[in-house]
């Protein structure tokens, strides 16, 4: 921001920093009423808390209108994190998403539950959700910094890869899953791998070594130090929106300039 301020003020213009925009957490606010759906959601993550403790569970979304052009790789996925013992809540809403092994893959399992809609702020803010499998879409990744919960990206199009490669690569703040890409552009050589021994091959069979290897990581050292540096970053966007914190003197700023002169 300090650059893109300085370029403004060459041209004799202001720039002003006002985001994240996300509404203060509800998670000391009481709720009057809960629908079924909210319900059966929560019954599942107070089950899960007390069989597997804190952070244990794996929430995966992949937004309202998003998901995976290959089911195939997300049925694999899945498949590994039963085999694993890693609990999850999967939320399909988007109309792309259809009813069929995968759902019932998870019924059977015992460890995770489906649902086509849930309440996303609700899981996210409950402790017993430890990382969250994302498209990386904007408004999950603020809700995701608001609720302190690391994501697992898995981008599909738009701003995602841009903001999956801007918390991975320049934060060392979330995991990416890279065996899950497709398409002429998405499997490209990746410039990250080059002096590694990583070379993606795109295949169901690489994407389940890859995951395999990612819940390990989660486990240890690695996974507790993008916690870490998640955390930090979503305590840094807090204090932003804080009595003297950039984004607060900068929407003041704003308000008074185009606001109050109305």
């Amino acid at each position: 921001m300090c650059a893109v301020k300085s370029w403004f003020r060459e041209m004799g213009k202001n720039a002003y920093a006002m985001a994240p925009l996300i509404l203060p957490s509800l998670i000391h606010t009481e709720r009057d009423t809960m629908s079924s759906v909210d319900e059966k959601a929560s019954c599942f993550l107070e089950r899960t808390r007390e069989k597997f403790g804190r952070k244990s569970l794996v929430y995966i979304s992949f937004g309202t209108f998003a998901y995976p052009p290959q089911p195939e790789r997300l049925q694999m996925l899945i498949q590994t994190l039963i085999d694993h013992r890693v609990p999850f809540l999967f939320s399909y809403p988007s109309p792309q998403a259809t009813e069929g092994e995968i759902q019932a893959l998870i019924k059977e399992s015992g460890i995770g539950l489906a649902m086509q809609w849930c309440p996303q702020e609700e899981i996210l803010q409950h402790d017993v959700t430890g990382w969250f499998i994302t498209h990386g879409g904007w408004n999950s990744v603020q809700e995701s910094l608001e609720y302190r919960v690391p994501l697992i990206f898995w981008p599909i199009s738009a701003d995602q890869p841009l903001n999956a490669a801007h918390l991975v690569l320049t934060h060392k703040a979330a995991f990416e899953i890279i065996e899950v890409r497709s398409g002429k552009q998405g499997t490209k050589p990746l410039l990250r791998f080059q002096n590694t021994e990583f070379t993606p091959t795109f295949t169901v069979e690489a994407l389940k070594k890859e995951f395999e290897k990612l819940i390990e990581k989660l486990k240890g050292k690695e996974g507790h130090a993008v916690r870490t540096n998640f955390e930090n970053l979503s305590d840094k966007m807090r204090r932003s929106w804080e009595e003297g914190g950039e984004c607060k003197t900068d929407f003041e700023q704003f308000i008074r300039k185009y606001v109050d002169c109305m």
